[in-house]
């Protein structure tokens, strides 16, 4: 059967099945819909002074006393370090340039991007003495940061791994010992690596489909401008569904158990995850990098939401390109563990 065509019988059988319907399409919409209702009357708050620490005869203390919104206390280092633990300043910068957080939020991040600012301009081989500070080095622009702009994307985030589940009853279907299809298909002289190619296609492009309709649909009702770089957003939701197809691969292996088992383990996997990337507010998300930090450096959702926050609010792309990487990395180890589980496998009976 042409590849074409097999990819085109997957995707309509997909858009018959109610379950793909109501949970890639109907169940996100629906969310971010209560979230718009019940969040609207929460704005975003006025951006306040920051109070940061620097350590005596700072240079960096020049530059930065001269930005009107940065409150510069200059401290010894176990002081500096005391004062950031109990969160009286926003952040220490040390002799070298370093800045150090306790946590992460709007104003460090705010105060990161000054600092960038400052050592590129630093490379250049203009000294901190000789800065002009007549001209601004800082860029302001009039932007919504509401708190739930986090949940929006992180249901975003979440709705991008939804491949896994086309991949993962595709492996499931594959499987002789797991189901009756499974076993025909092992006798049948058909391509399985045409099927595999084609419903991976599919399970692409209806993920892709749905992440288009909940930006569509966000973009259309939400009030907030959410999308300023919509092409680097598409990038990093692409490589998001490819990163899911990943994952699912390695729990359709999972032997002898039921497809229907089996789908309870990647909603649970991935809300868990969502939950920990922010679609419940950004609350849970703070407690989280400062208790358990690690997490969140694992978290393939965190990394997508924190992604789409950076380039479309902040128009940053600090870590643009190591998120992706990070994706087709989980992508590459699923495949390869797949290929080797699946590669001469034989079955006593069927």
């Amino acid at each position: 059967m042409n590849f074409l065509r097999l990819t085109y019988y997957l995707l309509i059988i997909n858009f018959k099945d109610f379950g793909f319907l109501f949970w890639t399409i109907g169940y996100p919409i629906v969310l971010v819909t209560i979230f718009m209702a019940t969040t609207s009357n929460i704005g975003g708050e006025d951006m306040s002074d920051i109070d940061v620490a620097v350590s005596g005869d700072n240079e960096y203390s020049i530059i930065l006393e001269e930005i009107d919104f940065i409150n510069v206390h200059e401290m010894s280092d176990s002081t500096a370090r005391a004062e950031l633990a109990e969160e009286n300043v926003t952040g220490y910068i040390t002799e070298d340039g370093s800045l150090i957080v306790q946590n992460s939020g709007f104003q460090q991040s705010v105060l990161e991007s000054v600092m960038n600012q400052i050592r590129q301009t630093s490379a250049l081989g203009v000294s901190p003495e000789n800065f002009n500070f007549d001209t601004d080095f800082i860029q302001t622009e009039d932007m919504e940061t509401e708190p739930q702009v986090i949940m929006y994307y992180s249901t975003i985030a979440m709705v991008s791994l939804y491949t896994v589940f086309t991949s993962m009853e595709l492996i499931s279907s594959m499987r002789p010992n797991l189901s009756t299809m499974g076993a025909r298909f092992s006798a049948s002289p058909f391509s399985k690596s045409k099927y595999i190619l084609a419903s991976s296609a599919a399970g692409l492009l209806l993920g892709l489909f749905s992440n288009s309709l909940l930006i569509g649909y966000l973009m259309i009702f939400n009030e907030s401008v959410l999308f300023n770089r919509l092409l680097p957003t598409l990038g990093i939701i692409l490589a998001g569904n490819i990163a899911g197809l990943g994952l699912g691969f390695i729990i359709g292996l999972t032997p002898r158990v039921n497809i229907n088992v089996k789908s309870v383990v990647p909603v649970i996997f991935i809300v868990g995850l969502a939950f920990l990337a922010g679609l419940m507010g950004p609350g849970l998300r703070t407690v989280v990098n400062r208790e358990m930090p690690f997490i969140n450096e694992f978290n393939p959702l965190a990394h997508i939401t924190d992604t789409i926050y950076r380039v479309n609010l902040m128009d940053s792309f600090d870590g643009y390109w190591t998120t992706i990487l990070f994706l087709l990395g989980i992508t590459f180890v699923s495949f390869f563990i797949t290929l080797i589980a699946l590669r001469r496998k034989q079955y006593d009976n069927l």
